[in-house]
């Protein structure tokens, strides 16, 4: 994979020279979208728009804002992350109102979905799991687009940090990616067995 020198898989160059990490970057287009000043319509074209073919004017004026632009392959992957945030954020709920959650690890969101106990049965299957974890490159971009999309549905937030060095960094450094997917599925099973042992509480 190429890159623009301003453009790198793990940073992005500000207007006064200062990098800002790939993941911090994330949060703060969740914080942006968040925000009582982002549009509503803004917002639903992000959510219209296919992850594959980005076409709205939002979607770019974001990226230029983040001097994200040059690289084909890492507006493709940024063009996903946008369409997932503003899909897991809700149209109401104040200052709580927000796809972004630091301290909910990707893998807890999974099993809770939305529930703080579930038992042993979690709202994202280990099965879907599973596949999710092995998936590469387009199946990997088509499993997460739904998985936003059920998150979204049940009102759940995690750590977008986590998200988007796991989207960026697939099919670029297979060791880093790795070491997220290992921390997904911890996490995932981290909550299952805490939410096993409160119910038999």
């Amino acid at each position: 994979m190429t890159h623009t020198p301003n453009v790198t898989p793990s940073e992005a160059q500000k207007a006064d020279g200062e990098r800002q990490s790939w993941g911090v970057i994330a949060a703060g287009f969740a914080k942006q979208m968040a925000g009582e000043g982002f549009q509503r319509g803004d917002l639903a074209a992000l959510r219209r728009m296919d992850p594959d073919a980005p076409d709205s004017a939002v979607f770019w004026r974001l990226m230029a804002s983040r001097n994200l632009l040059g690289n084909p392959t890492v507006e493709a992957k940024w063009a996903l992350i946008l369409h997932g945030i503003a899909l897991m954020t809700p149209t109401a709920g104040g200052e709580n109102r927000t796809a972004h959650n630091g301290i909910i690890p990707v893998g807890r969101a999974l099993f809770l979905g939305g529930e703080s106990e579930r038992g042993e049965s979690g709202y994202y299957s280990e099965s879907r799991l599973n596949r999710l974890l092995t998936a590469r490159g387009s199946i990997l971009r088509t499993l997460l687009a739904r998985l936003f999309r059920m998150l979204a549905s049940a009102n759940q937030p995690f750590n977008w940090s986590e998200m988007a060095r796991f989207i960026l960094n697939d099919g670029y450094d297979e060791e880093r990616t790795e070491d997220i997917r290992r921390n997904i599925a911890r996490a995932y099973y981290q909550a299952k067995y805490r939410s096993s042992q409160s119910t038999d509480e």
